[in-house]
């Protein structure tokens, strides 16, 4: 089943005189395997929109085609395997769906379909793969796989000319819940995966991805960054929904010892818990004002006279009330600016960037701030979630 924005198409112009306009299905529905369906009937139930369904096998299946139009799309990278350049795409959708695109020709390439719906997606980096070939697919059942991507035909491919199809290697489970970050260390020698389950799993990468073991986090998993070649020590930096930030080294493999629990206790952690910026401003202004105070006084004291009608300064804009709500707004994404300091996205208008990541013993504790702030226009509603470069 296959879903489609009516305005979308209801506005659609052709480019050329053909009369044919591509519009890609805004969200699918995989029925089943060897269904052939041939009629359809929406129905309400208790106030619920259903859909039957019948099927030329002998079935009638009721389907729930409710979900939400948003948000079909986890992930979506360009491949950088060698026997395809740079003109393929790979994407990842909630139902579970990986395909690859060559957007040369604008044809899919190759899908693989799994029964649990995806959840983050990247690829091995040359350091790991030289080729570039392996994908690492997270899904919502805690599981990621790691897929090879091939040319079955083996011969040189020109651009919107090649083919690929999907291997299946290996199949880990380290999480409870959905996994919502992957990330490979700098070396390629560690793949750390994060989850919703509020914990982050470390493997030795190699060959079978041995696991090293895992770390309990204050919070749900939102996003995983290694620190750069350029930083002396090789770091993770986890970021969680609801505002704590950790920096841990990486662990080595081998060094821990998993006979009885695959939990790393005794690796440093830092944290930062993301608080409220007001009285930074607050302190900056008192300060100012203090500054200009001090100047009258001096000027007073050695006998200056003081134009009481001073050139007016503008006008600072009010503080903001002061509300810490009981959840902090989730932390959306963030990266490195230098070692022991890196920018953060939140639910809002700003990105903030932050040195203050310390040891402690009781991380709930801390009430942190950043040390600068950039406004980020027309973001209210639509705040930054990615940031590469």
């Amino acid at each position: 089943m296959k879903l489609w924005n009516f305005e979308t198409i209801d506005a659609a112009d052709s480019v050329d005189d053909t009369g044919l306009l591509e519009v890609e299905p805004i969200n699918e529905l995989h029925v089943g395997e060897n269904v052939s369906l041939s009629f359809m009937s929406k129905i309400h139930d208790s106030g619920q929109a259903f859909w039957y369904a019948q099927d030329t096998n002998g079935a009638i299946w009721k389907l729930d085609l409710t979900f939400s139009n948003m948000v079909s799309l986890v992930a979506c990278f360009f491949l950088p395997f060698d026997f395809f350049s740079s003109f393929a795409v790979t994407y990842l959708t909630i139902l579970g769906s990986v395909r690859i695109y060559d957007f040369i020709s604008n044809r899919q390439l190759s899908e693989m379909k799994f029964k649990q719906g995806g959840t983050a997606l990247t690829w091995a980096p040359r350091v790991v793969n030289p080729k570039g070939s392996l994908i690492i697919v997270g899904f919502e059942d805690g599981v990621f796989r790691i897929l090879e991507v091939y040319d079955p035909t083996g011969l040189p491919v020109i651009a919107g000319t090649g083919s690929a199809e999907l291997n299946l290697k290996k199949t880990l489970k380290p999480h409870v819940a959905a996994v919502t970050a992957l990330a490979y260390e700098r070396n390629g020698t560690v793949l750390a995966t994060g989850s919703k389950d509020k914990t982050v799993f470390f493997f030795a990468v190699e060959d079978e991805y041995e696991p090293i073991g895992f770390i309990c986090v204050p919070g749900p998993v939102q996003a995983l960054q290694w620190s750069p070649p350029s930083h002396e020590q090789s770091t993770l930096l986890i970021l969680c929904e609801n505002g704590f930030v950790l920096q841990v080294p990486a662990p080595i493999p081998n060094e821990h010892n998993t006979a009885s629990t695959y939990q790393l206790k005794n690796l440093p952690m830092q944290y930062f818990h993301f608080y409220s910026i007001k009285s930074r401003i607050k302190k900056k202004r008192e300060e100012k004002e203090k500054a200009k105070l001090e100047w009258i006084r001096q000027q007073q004291e050695m006998g200056n006279k003081i134009e009481e009608e001073a050139e007016e300064e503008p006008e600072e804009e009010p503080l903001p009330s002061i509300y810490i709500p009981e959840e902090p707004s989730p932390i959306l994404c963030g990266f490195y600016s230098a070692p022991g300091k890196f920018w953060l996205s939140l639910v809002n208008q700003f990105l903030f960037h932050v040195d203050r990541i310390a040891r402690c013993e009781d991380p709930e504790d801390r009430k942190d701030e950043p040390f600068e702030v950039i406004p980020m226009k027309d973001t209210d509603n639509n705040p930054i979630h990615q940031i590469f470069w």
